[in-house]
């Protein structure tokens, strides 16, 4: 099973139209701990930044992705995940115009040789590409910026076992209008990282097998991510460390939203249903004071978003 994983406070963060810029990093070194990026037969966990609460937006730094944010087993087959914020590195092509010359196509890559793509390079488009959704191959690792997917696709979710992933769709328009053919832009890493993901209703939990339904971290709606840990329990109140720690439905939100929760990292808290009738009785904690609340708070909610709503203390 492969990982991606979102710092739950970032994701709370969402919770009330906050933005956070979120990070990713390969998380292919990982060493093994006890929460985090799951392997083909247990959990393995990876660091990740902290969370924010659904009222606030902001990103925090945690170390680098692969090495020292936390341990995940060896025999974990994981491409990547969210990680510190590595600045402003920049990049010397726009991943959304493409504007490399022909026969480069521009891809995220790790531009001070470290573990998160914090950069982007014009690399060789190899004469039989991979298209969004074929399998692929990265040369070196999941950050080299080399592999064998067609311009405006980069070889992600990567396993170290064998360097092998599957095209993604990376996004096209403008960092302030992006578009892409299916499913959301969901922009990461200071923007050098913006991948198109399935959007989905975080009320269904619509995703795959193994993947969970969370906010996207520019808070354009929802998309599908794998779940870090299929084989935990992570329903209510369970401590948690990142969004996708918990079990589908529920998310990592901080200690202060969720009644009784003493974890320093969070605790996970539930969805809610806006739109039914005394949206509160959804919630386990109404006994102590947690109520159904907006999402999106007092903004404009995306369409199709409008009854999205968390349990939580208000604030």
């Amino acid at each position: 099973m492969h990982g991606l994983r979102i710092p739950s406070l970032a994701l709370l963060a969402l919770a009330l139209g906050g933005c956070p810029q979120d990070d990713i990093g390969d998380d292919s070194s990982a060493q093994p701990t006890t929460e985090g990026s799951g392997s083909t037969t247990e959990p393995m966990p990876s660091t990740m930044p902290p969370m924010t609460s659904p009222a606030t937006t902001t990103a925090t730094d945690t170390g680098d992705a692969t090495t020292t944010a936390g341990t995940a087993d060896d025999d974990a087959t994981e491409g990547s995940f969210l990680e510190m914020d590595m600045g402003e590195v920049g990049g010397t092509c726009d991943v959304y115009t493409q504007d490399c010359p022909d026969g480069e196509k521009c891809m995220p890559w790790a531009a001070d040789g470290g573990q998160s793509w914090n950069g982007t390079t014009c690399s060789p488009i190899v004469a039989t590409p991979g298209q969004v959704g074929d399998p692929c191959t990265v040369e070196g690792s999941a950050v080299s910026g080399l592999d064998d997917c067609d311009e405006g696709a980069m070889c992600y979710n990567v396993s170290v076992e064998d360097n092998m992933g599957t095209c993604f769709e990376l996004c096209g328009g403008s960092p302030d209008a992006p578009t892409c053919d299916e499913g959301l832009c969901a922009i990461y890493n200071d923007g050098n990282l913006p991948l198109c993901l399935l959007d989905c209703d975080p009320l269904l939990q619509d995703c795959g097998p193994e993947q969970l339904c969370l906010a996207s971290p520019n808070a354009n709606g929802f998309v599908c991510i794998l779940d870090s840990l299929p084989f935990s329990d992570g329903g209510y109140g369970a401590p948690c460390e990142y969004v996708n720690t918990c079990d589908p439905g529920f998310f990592c939100a901080v200690a202060e939203v969720v009644a009784g929760c003493l974890n320093a990292g969070g605790c996970c808290a539930e969805f809610c249903d806006l739109s039914v009738p005394d949206p509160s009785s959804q919630c386990t904690g109404q006994g102590n004071g947690e109520e159904c609340q907006p999402w999106y708070g007092v903004g404009e909610p995306p369409p199709g978003y409008e009854d999205v709503g968390f349990c939580g203390i208000p604030s």
